[in-house]
C-alpha cells in the first residue's frame, strides 16, 4: 500500500474523495463507497486501485515523479503513459459461484416453466435433427446442441429485443430461441424453398434479421470480428443495445478473436463475449489445446473483464449474466463470459467421439443436465406433476414431429435461387 500520507495528498491533488470516486467508478465500471476512500487518507491506496489512481493523476498532468511508488511492481510509467486512456482498467476477473438456494427462490413456477420449455424444446429438436440426420435426409456438416441448451436458454430470457446475436456453426438453437418457426429450420436443414436462408445455407448458416440473429457462421470464429461490427454499429447509432457474441473453445485461440478484443476494448464497445466451452475443440480437450486454460481471462490484457459461469445451469447463467448485461448496457465497454457447459453429441453428425469415455458422458447426463436441473426444482417444490411434465414433453414431441413431416413436404428451390442473394458490382 502506499503510505497513508502520500494518499492523503493524492486524494486532495484530484479534487478530495466525492470527485475521486465518481473518477474511479466511471474508469473501473466498479462501484467504489466514498468512505472507503476517505479511508485510505489513513491506511494508504490498496494495491488493487493503484493503476487506476495513477491513471487519474496522468489525466490531469500532475507530476507523477513524486509518486512513482504507487505504480505496481512491473508496471512501468511509460505503459501508463503510452496507454490509450479510452481504455479502462478493470478489476481482476473472477468465476462467478451462486448458491442454489439463492437461485432456486429467485425465479417462480412460471418462471421455470418457461426454462423448461425452451430447453425441452431445443433438446427434442435437435434429436430429431440427428434422426433425420441418420436417415440420409439431411446432408453436409451438422452440429448438435444437446447439453448445452441451458446457456442459450438463460441469456435469451435476458436479452431484449433489439440486442443482436450471432454465434458459430452451431446455431439451430439459437434459432429456436429467437423465434423461428421449427417447420423453417427442418426446412433449411433438408435444403428446401421454404427453409430460413431459401435452402442454402443448410445447418451452418443460418440467420433471422427481424429477430436480430445474424448466424450461424462455419468458418472458426469469423462470427468473433463481425459481433463486433455490429455492436460497433449500435455504439455509433446510439443505440442503448448489447451484441452477444457466442463461440467455442476451439475459437478462442483463433487469431481474429484477439483482434476483436483489441477493438472492443479500444471503442469501449457494449459486447458481451461468450465462451461456450463444452471442453472440446473437435477432438482435442480444452487442456491440450490452450496453454491457460482459463477461458475467462484471455480478455485481461485487453482491460476486458471475465467471468465464469455454469454454463450447465440455465438458473446460474441468467442470474449472473443478466447483472453483467445490465451494467454493460448502462457503461458500454466489452465483458468476456466462459460459460463451462458439455456437449453430448460429438463435435459434428460424423464425429464418433472416441476421444472421451461413455462413463464420462453418462456421469455429466445423470449429474449435470441442464434440463434435469429445472426439472428437479420443480417437482421438489410441487410446482407441476410428474404427469403435467410428462404432458408437456409429449406436446413438444408432436410438436417437432409435425413441423419435420411438413418441411419434408416442402420442395427444392429453384435453380434460378442460384443467382440470387450475391453481392456484385455492375461496373467493376
Amino acid at each position: 500500500m502506499q503510505s497513508g500520507v502520500d494518499s492523503n495528498k493524492i486524494i486532495n491533488l484530484l479534487g478530495g474523495g466525492k470527485k475521486l470516486t465518481q473518477r474511479l467508478t466511471k474508469i473501473s465500471n466498479e462501484e467504489i463507497n466514498e468512505k472507503t476512500v476517505y479511508s485510505w487518507s489513513r491506511q494508504g491506496i490498496p494495491d488493487k486501485w493503484k493503476v487506476a489512481v495513477s491513471r487519474c493523476l496522468l489525466e490531469d498532468n500532475i507530476n507523477f515523479t513524486e509518486f512513482k511508488n504507487l505504480l505496481p511492481p512491473g508496471l512501468l510509467l511509460e505503459n501508463l503513459i503510452s496507454a490509450n486512456n479510452s481504455v479502462k482498467i478493470f478489476s481482476s476477473s473472477k468465476v462467478l459461484k451462486t448458491d442454489n438456494h439463492v437461485l432456486e427462490n429467485n425465479y417462480n413456477k412460471h418462471d421455470l416453466k418457461s426454462y423448461y420449455l425452451l430447453m425441452l424444446k431445443i433438446r427434442r429438436f435437435e434429436e430429431k435433427v440427428g434422426q433425420l440426420y441418420s436417415m440420409g435426409l439431411i446432408g453436409g456438416f451438422c452440429h448438435l446442441y444437446i447439453g448445452q441448451e441451458g446457456v442459450i436458454a438463460g441469456i435469451e430470457k435476458l436479452s431484449k429485443k433489439d440486442d443482436c446475436f450471432i454465434t458459430g456453426y452451431r446455431c439451430h438453437a439459437h434459432m429456436v430461441t429467437r423465434g423461428e418457426p421449427l417447420v423453417k429450420i427442418f426446412s433449411e436443414l433438408l435444403g428446401n424453398k421454404n427453409g430460413s436462408s431459401k435452402g442454402k445455407g443448410g445447418s451452418m448458416h443460418m440467420f433471422k434479421k427481424e429477430a436480430n440473429f445474424f448466424g450461424g457462421h462455419g468458418i472458426v470464429g469469423a462470427q468473433v470480428p463481425i459481433g463486433t461490427g455490429l455492436a460497433f454499429a449500435d455504439k455509433y447509432l446510439n443505440k442503448n443495445n448489447l451484441t452477444f457474441i457466442f463461440f467455442g473453445d476451439g475459437a478462442v485461440n483463433q487469431g481474429q478473436v484477439y483482434e476483436a478484443f483489441n477493438m472492443a476494448a479500444l471503442w469501449q464497445l457494449p459486447t458481451i463475449y461468450i465462451i461456450e466451452n463444452n471442453q472440446y475443440g473437435m477432438g482435442t480437450s480444452v487442456e491440450r489445446a490452450s496453454a491457460m486454460s482459463e477461458l475467462f481471462r484471455r480478455g485481461e490484457s485487453f482491460g476486458i473483464r471475465g467471468y465464469e459461469i455454469d454454463g450447465m445451469d440455465a438458473l446460474s447463467v441468467n442470474y449472473n449474466v443478466k447483472k453483467i448485461a445490465e451494467e454493460v448496457r448502462k457503461n458500454s465497454h466489452p465483458v468476456l463470459i466462459e460459460a463451462k457447459t458439455y456437449r453430448y453429441r460429438g463435435h459434428s453428425m460424423s464425429d464418433p467421439g472416441k476421444y472421451r469415455t461413455r462413463e464420462e458422458i453418462q456421469e455429466t447426463r445423470e449429474n449435470r443436465d441442464p434440463i434435469e436441473r429445472i426439472r428437479s426444482i420443480i417437482l421438489a417444490k410441487n410446482f407441476y406433476s410428474h404427469n403435467e411434465l410428462s404432458e408437456w414433453d409429449k406436446e413438444i414431441r408432436n410438436e417437432v414431429s409435425k413441423a419435420a413431416e411438413d418441411a419434408k413436404s416442402d420442395v427444392l428451390p429453384d435453380n434460378k435461387e442460384l443467382f440470387t442473394d450475391i453481392y456484385m458490382e455492375n461496373n467493376y
